[in-house]
Formats: C-alpha cells, sequence, structure tokens
C-alpha cells in the first residue's frame, strides 16, 4: 500500500490537464435544475456524464426516476475490505450572464492564480462538478492499483430543487448503494486556510403566508383608516413570529467538543463579510456567528409580494398580501412539527391569514467516530497538510435524510469549496489548490479503508 502511494503526488500534479478539460466538459453543458427549466439539457448531460465516467473505468448505469434520472459509476474489486458511495450532485442553479463578469456563465474559463494556481470560472465549478470530479479521479487511482475497496460513484440530477424523485433512484438501487457508507461533498470550508469536515446539516421549513382583506386596491384617500392593509398585517406578523419562541424549540445544542473545534477553523469575520459582499451583520463575533450559522435554528424574511411595487408611489391600498418565509432547523426540531406550530401562531395572530407549506428538510447529524469518519480525517490531513477541524453546515441537502433513511448507512462529509467559490452566486469557481488535495483525501481516505 505504501509503495502504491509513493507515485500518489505525481499523478495528482499530472491530473492537472485532465481536472481542466473534464470539468469544461460537464459546465459547458447547462445542467439546469429541471425544475426552473425543461429536462432536456439535464438529459444531454447525463450522457455526457456516462461517457465522463466510462472513460475512467467505471461500469456506468443510467438509473430513472419519476423525475430527471441519477448516474452512478462503479469501480469494483473482487474482494472489497469496504464498499463507499460518494454522493454529488450534477444539477446547477440557474445563472445570468448581466450579473456575471464572464460573457456566459456556461462558458467555462481558467485564470491562473498566485495563490490558488489556477481559478477555474463557470456555473457548476464548485457546485458541485468540481468537486465530484476529484472523487472520479480519485476512484480511478485506486482502481489502477487494484486496491481491495469498492467506490461507487452516486450523480444526482434534482438536488438544487430539492431533490424530490431520488427516493426512486435509492429504492432502486439499494442492492449497490447500501455499503458501509456514504461520502458526500457538496459542502464548504468556512476558511480557505483550515480544512473542515462537516459533520450535520440544518433541515428547513419553506412557508408561504396569504391575507386577503379586498376584492382589489382601493384608493386609500377614500378608504384609508378604514380598509384592512394586507402588507401592514403581514409586516406586522412577521416581526412577532421573529420575537416568538416557539420555533427555537427542541433544539439541542451542540457538545463543548464540538464548539472548541469551530474555534480552530481559522473562521474570518472579514473574510466572511468579504466572500458574501455583506455590508451589515448581526454580529461580527466569529464564535456568535458560526453558532449561529451551524448550531441554531434560523428564520428568514424572503419577500413581501403584493401592491404596487413600480417607480414612484401609486397610494391604493392593496387587497392581498403574501408573506415568504423559511426557518433552518437543527438537531431535535422536527419541519412538520414546527408547519403546525407556525400556522396555530398565525391563525392566533391573525385568523385571517392562510399558511401553506411550500416544502421541508429534516436536519442531520452525521457520525464523528469509526473507521470512515477516521479515514475522512486522515485522508484530509494527509491532503491538505493540516487535521481538518469538525464543524457543522448552515444549509440543507434534502438527499442527505433520503439516503440516511432509505439506506440505513451513516453519511460523512468531505468538504472541498470555499465561502469565495461562489456557491449559487454570480461568478461561481473552483480553483486546482483544492482539486489537488481534493484528489489526494480521497485516495488517502480509501488506501485506509482499504487496509481494513
Amino acid at each position: 500500500m505504501s509503495d502504491a502511494l509513493t507515485n500518489l503526488p505525481t499523478f495528482v500534479a499530472d491530473s492537472e490537464p485532465w481536472f481542466r478539460d473534464t470539468l469544461r466538459t460537464l459546465v459547458e453543458q447547462p445542467t439546469i435544475s429541471p425544475g426552473v427549466t425543461d429536462p432536456s439539457a439535464i438529459l444531454a448531460g447525463v450522457e455526457v456524464a456516462r461517457a465522463v465516467m466510462g472513460e475512467a473505468g467505471a461500469e456506468v448505469e443510467i438509473v430513472p426516476s419519476g423525475g430527471t434520472p441519477a448516474v452512478i459509476g462503479r469501480f469494483g474489486h473482487p474482494a472489497p475490505k469496504a464498499r463507499i458511495v460518494i454522493y454529488n450532485h450534477f444539477d446547477v442553479q440557474p445563472a445570468t450572464a448581466a450579473n456575471w463578469d464572464q460573457e456566459d456563465p456556461f462558458r467555462f474559463e481558467v485564470r491562473p492564480d498566485p495563490e490558488r494556481e489556477f481559478l477555474y470560472l463557470g456555473r457548476g465549478t464548485t457546485d458541485d462538478k468540481g468537486p465530484a470530479l476529484c472523487a472520479l479521479r480519485a476512484a480511478e487511482w485506486i482502481t489502477r492499483h487494484e486496491l481491495p475497496i469498492e467506490v461507487v460513484l452516486l450523480w444526482e440530477t434534482e438536488e438544487e430543487i430539492g431533490s424530490p424523485n431520488f427516493s426512486d433512484i435509492l429504492r432502486a438501487r439499494k442492492d449497490l448503494l447500501a455499503g458501509d457508507a456514504v461520502i458526500v461533498s457538496d459542502t464548504i470550508w468556512p476558511s480557505a486556510g483550515h480544512p473542515a469536515i462537516s459533520t450535520g446539516l440544518r433541515g428547513g421549513l419553506l412557508a408561504s403566508l396569504r391575507l386577503r382583506t379586498a376584492a382589489k386596491e382601493t384608493h386609500s384617500g377614500l378608504t384609508g383608516g378604514v380598509a384592512r392593509n394586507p402588507l401592514r398585517e403581514l409586516a406586522s406578523l412577521a416581526t412577532a413570529i421573529g420575537n416568538a419562541e416557539f420555533w427555537k424549540l427542541n433544539a439541542i445544542a451542540p457538545p463543548q467538543v464540538e464548539v472548541e473545534s469551530y474555534l480552530r477553523t481559522g473562521f474570518d469575520a472579514d473574510y466572511f463579510r468579504e466572500c458574501h459582499q455583506l455590508e451589515r451583520l448581526e454580529t461580527d463575533v466569529p464564535l456568535e456567528m458560526m453558532l449561529r450559522m451551524w448550531a441554531r435554528p434560523t428564520y428568514e424574511i424572503h419577500g413581501l409580494v403584493g401592491g404596487y411595487t413600480g417607480a414612484g408611489i401609486k397610494s391604493t391600498v392593496p387587497g392581498e398580501g403574501e408573506l415568504k418565509i423559511s426557518f433552518r432547523l437543527v438537531p431535535g426540531q422536527n419541519p412538520k412539527e414546527l408547519l403546525m406550530a407556525l400556522a396555530e401562531f398565525a391563525t392566533s395572530y391573525n385568523p385571517a391569514v392562510e399558511v401553506e407549506g411550500l416544502g421541508s428538510f429534516d436536519p442531520y447529524q452525521g457520525p464523528i467516530t469509526g473507521p470512515v469518519h477516521e479515514a475522512i480525517v486522515h485522508g484530509m490531513t494527509e491532503g491538505f497538510g493540516k487535521r481538518p477541524a469538525l464543524v457543522r453546515e448552515g444549509g440543507s441537502i434534502g438527499a442527505v435524510p433520503q439516503m440516511a433513511r432509505e439506506l440505513g448507512v451513516p453519511i460523512h462529509f468531505m468538504p472541498l469549496s470555499l465561502p469565495e467559490h461562489g456557491y449559487h452566486a454570480p461568478n461561481e469557481r473552483f480553483d486546482w489548490r483544492q482539486a489537488k488535495g481534493g484528489i489526494a483525501s480521497y485516495v488517502h481516505a480509501f488506501a485506509q479503508l482499504a487496509r481494513g
């Protein structure tokens, strides 16, 4: 095993042209989530993904679902000591050229960089095609060297719309996917200077609160002071929800050992602010920021819809309005129970309000012990030169609790992206420094598992 690893640095260094060309091939497939556009681009991209996996040596199959299919690539071994499934997603967020420095977000570009070596620009580079290729290249390496481990790559195509049909795929191929563990590579380090392993995800609840008070808008000079204003009432309700306690109940606080690990991440408030282009923060105390984003429930308002929104002002009282909100949940909280609590609170506050749930995700807390976890820690330590800190992820991945439930195996995480890479944002990018560290991390993790 150690003899095989001696050529790994050369293999990784020599992989840059392959990584660049293959990432170009994947990024220039505009695989926008099927909930936003026609699925034909996804279906065309799936065929490209099939070819990419096949060229790397995988046994590839396309698994259909009630929506768009998944691509599964198997790197087998006759007597494996472990079977590990690596989950990534192949669909991407929409991108509008007007918000990007690039003329076309789906036209892949490469730029030299003194710190990151090469920047790879384009929609999908970091979320999630670049990290997926790191796992693919590592799987190709372990197959070449005949390490006794089976690696199965699972590329989903509906993650960006909440994975509504993903259970179809899990049930159809449970015999292949229910191995020793799943590793997800779709999360982010808190800072560029220190590797981190996500240990859990927050859940989520999306909701719409609607209020109708009239059949039409009316002139405020004729009805103002008598007509109920739905936007004012919804704004008042929005504030009341923020001050309430019902959405904070049952949240399990992280253990002290985990909080201490947060402090080792090198989290920098100024770096965070700059990456996300935030001009104002609710707090700039690093530990408090991390606790709020990763380990506590949150409530956000995404839109208050209704009335006149054109230039200037139109002095009417709107007849209806809609408040769009969401909650992020932590272990111990249940989105279905929260929706019932929200409806009870809202209708108690204002009986005319109608509450509708628009989707939910369960929170997930992964294991921080065991051979797969230790292999990931070892792999990232070797790949990036520092022992990773343990953190949580503030966002949600709908596929993760589905995999835990349907496959009955632990879900682990190996983050490779950075805040500056622009998840869901304009000017998305990945970089070679993270990619080569990711390839090496996967190889070392696989090699440790192959030792048994």
